[in-house]
């Protein structure tokens, strides 16, 4: 009987759980109602119930570690024993089982037990349950338990395929007696283990399948920003399964005997115990955090950063500096303790997966090939003893090595590599330096390299000041990954780009210092931990580095320059108006020449992909190139009519496609003289056409034309002379997320307040818009564009409903900013979850002095940028160009704004501004 659950009425349980599968395990048949019993009445709290309050209560106090669990399992222990102690202790045993029979049990741990037995009969199995489990759930614990006889047991030691059976397989293997009879525990031990090991390789096999599926779920990556402290990759369920694995391989449970079995070096067991007593202590304190701010009695296992900084102070850790907080201080401690556990579970389940597919155990297996004199056997690299560590040219070589040939350190080179790492001091010569530098841009083959030099210390030893970003956190929702993989990702990204896109390749032949721009990638964000702005106190440690690598003077200052610069672009891209001239010029006078233009555009790509998925997409490529082929032309002293793209180049182009769309020269040329010069160099000449063809309607002051471009379209068209998504850029290989922007295009007579009509209705149907351009004709008509991505899993009809509210809003027949605010209260409750986003409002004149740029930071919720919007309209402010970022729980809104004269605003048009939107984002 399997039951997991502490259902609040016992006779249900009994009915629905508890005695069915007892009737299963002991052959008796009896009926349901002869199941219940009488006696399912929660006996009263007795000495035994207060003493495990009492010690519960004790152990909230107590440090949070291996011992607290040990402690409240012996607690548990202790209850039982007291509650089964007028029990018949022959022929039944009470035996822990799973984490319980660890002995590992954290605050929201389920208590697993197996109720075995010899042929007893179904009344004593039912009294059993209800004298053992009962008081538990009595004791608000989540219990599960199973009632099996020696034949189901051993039985079960021959799993099928079944995710459920290898479940009951591992908690089997974690049997510990709590109470009863030793005898009857000790008679299926062996005879259990010898049976798994029968099938050995058919286990291991389900039990590295299971790890797999486990990992994709809960994350494959060691070090999350969020980490998984069981399920993820590096946590305690990897942990286990090794332990599992050693039973099925040498007949014990345990990793020490994986050690004489070949397949864990002996100095990796200290590591793996330091490391799991630091994510068991971490674990505590999250359930004793989420417990108490929660009536659940559940608890998980992720710690997300809401609570970070509670488990932190939890665990005593202190704010050491305004750049070393708890937070980080936890973090780099988890990090650090993930990455050894799933860097010594990769290699041991590389090595057993290997004798697992050759049928037999094989040990001081002979070299397959040499590879630059090492060894390779199964994927693994091994270094003949001869090969003097010290010699600074050789951890190049093995890296080397590794990324050629995919292959995994052996664990004794390992370890002689992380010795000599805490005492050589290793030089870099330029064969070194060429050996490591056009490895890093293989690509994602580089990644492991990187990983098993990590796990060996050589990075620190190699650059030095590499510890400071070493399983750093980035606290920040937009990151994925802590600042040194974040670089290795960045890094390996780039080496991606060139070899499978074309822009990238051809980018890269601007390049004339590539060694400047693997270093730059490598490098960009140090200063993230050493304060604010990062990419300008990263600019003396890169340099540092760049020093010790021997890098001559002039690469040192491309790699200085690449940090301090490495935001430009993407900013400048994502949050400035780039039809602007001056805002091209400016961009142009800080990079100076094409080459370190090159190396930002690709870093910019790069470290957009390293950082999050989604962040690098078809529309933020497509304003990134923009910006460079203008800023190029500026570079080349191109005269600004000849740039593709331009304004005389689309309205070149827009009048030799007006008859193909079905409009006339005439009407294009008259659509272009009532719009200032910013809209052709802001659009493409088919938008041209399509708004030139739109305003021939002539709609009246109640009425909008609207028209929908779908995404895919969208991705093969032009915007502002760069196509979103050249042909050679499609496949299954594409780095870019799936084109799922929309584009809507809406005309309309011009009136305060439409601009923020259309965000509430794109808002009222949960469509988020990323971008907009806003223009005015001189007869008063409207036209704008708005980037729109449409709600996860939205129906064909989606925008057949959005550009009917429209119609209603602009015919004054939707209640637009009533139905915004009834959305946001409906999200009150996941704003209270949520954590805390202070509304920030700043100013800036842009690059022309035309205009301003208004920034807004607020908590994202339904209706904020209506909100925002409509507090713009009641100023009577013109929205020139709108862009919209999503950080995690984060708003970030930049509007180029004009006064109603056309200028930018004065400081008390500005201090009302604030004023309006603070008071606007409040009201929702």
């Amino acid at each position: 009987m399997d039951s997991h659950a502490a259902p609040p009425d016992k006779l249900d349980a009994v009915k629905a759980a508890g005695v069915a599968e007892t009737v299963s395990g002991s052959g008796n048949n009896v009926d349901a109602d002869t199941r219940v019993g009488t006696t399912a009445v929660a006996a009263p709290a007795s000495v035994a119930s207060a003493t495990l309050r009492h010690r519960r209560e004790m152990l909230a106090g107590s440090a949070c570690d291996i011992h607290w669990c040990r402690a409240w399992s012996d607690a548990v222990d202790l209850f039982i024993r007291d509650q089964a102690s007028g029990l018949s202790a022959s022929g039944i045993s009470i035996v822990a089982v799973g984490g319980y029979g660890r002995r590992e049990l954290c605050p929201a741990s389920d208590i697993d037990l197996l109720v075995l037995h010899s042929g007893a009969d179904t009344a004593e199995l039912e009294y059993v349950v209800r004298t053992v489990v009962y008081p538990l759930w009595d004791e608000q614990l989540t219990v599960g338990h199973a009632v099996r006889d020696r034949r189901d047991v051993l039985d079960a030691a021959t799993p099928s395929a079944s995710v459920d059976d290898l479940a009951t397989v591992t908690s089997m293997l974690d049997m510990r007696l709590v109470y009863g009879d030793i005898g009857l525990l000790q008679e299926i031990r062996a005879p259990f283990i010898r049976r798994l090991r029968r099938r050995g390789d058919r286990f291991l096999e389900l039990l590295r399948d299971a790890d797999t599926v486990r990992k994709r779920n809960a994350g494959d990556t060691a070090e999350l920003l969020q980490p998984d402290l069981k399920n993820g990759a590096g946590g305690l369920r990897d942990l286990q399964s090794l332990a599992w694995a050693s039973a099925a391989i040498v007949g014990t449970v345990g990793i020490e005997p994986l050690v004489g079995a070949g397949y864990v070096g002996a100095p990796d067991i200290g590591r793996l115990a330091a490391a799991h007593e630091r994510l068991t202590a971490c674990r505590v304190a999250l359930h004793q955090i989420q417990q108490a701010a929660s009536t659940s009695r559940r608890a998980g296992d992720v710690v997300t950063m809401d609570v970070q900084e509670a488990v932190a102070v939890r665990l005593g850790y202190r704010d050491r500096s305004a750049t070393n907080l708890a937070p980080h201080q936890l973090l780099h401690d988890v990090f650090d303790a993930l990455r050894t556990v799933d860097h010594v579970y990769r290699r041991a389940w590389s090595l057993i997966g290997a004798d697992v597919r050759r049928g037999q155990r094989r040990r001081n297996r002979p070299a397959e090939e040499t590879v630059d004199g090492f060894e390779l056997v199964d994927g693994v690299l091994r270094l003949p003893g001869h090969i003097d560590i010290a010699d600074a040219h050789v951890p190049a070589r093995v890296f080397a090595a590794l990324v050629d040939t995919g292959a995994i350190l052996e664990r004794g080179a390992a370890a002689r590599l992380r010795s000599a790492s805490a005492k050589a001091h290793w030089s870099w010569q330029p064969a070194t330096r060429e050996l490591v530098l056009t490895r890093l841009l293989r690509g994602n083959v580089v990644l492991d390299a990187l990983a098993e030099f990590d796990d060996a210390r050589v990075l620190e030893a190699w650059w030095p000041g590499w510890s400071a970003v070493r399983c750093r956190a980035q606290r920040n929702p937009f990151h994925r990954y802590p600042l040194d993989r974040h670089a290795w990702h960045a890094v390996a990204a780039l080496g991606e780009l060139v070899r499978k896109h074309d822009w990238a390749a051809t980018t890269l032949e601007d390049v004339d210092d590539r060694d400047a721009l693997v270093v730059g990638v490598l490098l960009h964000d140090l200063g993230k931990a050493h304060g604010e702005p990062h990419q300008l106190t990263g600019v003396q440690p890169a340099v540092a580095i760049a020093q010790h690598l021997g890098l001559a003077q002039d690469t040192q200052h491309t790699v200085a320059k690449l940090v301090e610069l490495h935001l430009l672009l993407p900013t400048v891209a994502r949050t400035r108006d780039l039809a602007d001239p001056a805002v091209i010029a400016d961009v142009a006078g800080q990079v100076k020449n094409r080459s370190l233009l090159a190396c930002l555009h690709l870093l910019a790509a790069a470290d957009a992909l390293a950082t999050a998925p989604g962040v690098f997409n078809s529309w933020t490529e497509t304003l990134m190139r923009s910006l460079v082929t203008k800023v190029q032309a500026v570079l080349d002293e191109q005269h600004p009519d000849d740039l593709a793209g331009s304004a005389a180049a689309t309205a070149h182009d827009a009048l030799q496609l007006a008859a193909e769309l079905g409009a006339t020269a005439d009407a294009v040329r008259n659509h272009l003289a009532m719009l200032p010069q910013r809209y052709s160099a802001a659009v493409s000449p088919r938008a041209v056409v399509r708004h030139t063809l739109m305003a021939q309607s002539q709609p009246g002051a109640a009425e909008v034309v609207t028209r929908v471009t779908p995404g895919e379209l969208v991705a093969t068209s032009e915007v502002a002379g760069v196509r979103m998504r050249p042909a050679s850029q499609t496949g299954a290989d594409d780095t870019l997320e799936p084109d799922e922007i929309d584009e809507l295009d809406v005309v309309a007579v011009d009136h305060p307040g439409w601009f923020a009509k259309v965000a509430g209705v794109i808002a009222l149907h949960a469509g988020e818009i990323i971008a907009a351009d806003a223009f005015t004709r001189s007869d008063e008509l409207a036209i704008d564009t708005f980037r729109v991505l449409k709600p996860e899993g939205a129906a064909s009809s989606w925008w057949a409903r959005v550009e009917g509210d429209l119609a209603e809003a602009a015919a004054g027949r939707l209640a637009v900013r009533a139905r915004v605010s009834q959305n946001a209260r409906r999200d009150d409750r996941r704003v209270q979850r949520a954590p805390d986003v202070p509304t920030d409002v700043t100013y800036s004149l842009d690059a022309g002095g035309n205009g301003t740029v208004i920034e807004v930071t607020a908590f994202n919720r339904s209706g904020v940028l209506y909100a925002i919007t409509s507090a713009l309209a009641e100023l009577e402010i013109d929205i020139v160009v709108a862009r919209i970022d999503t950080i995690g729980h984060e708003a970030r809104d930049v509007f180029t704004c004009r006064s109603a004269e056309g200028g930018p605003l004065d400081e008390d048009h500005i201090a009302e501004v604030e004023l309006a939107i603070r008071a606007a984002i409040d009201a929702l």
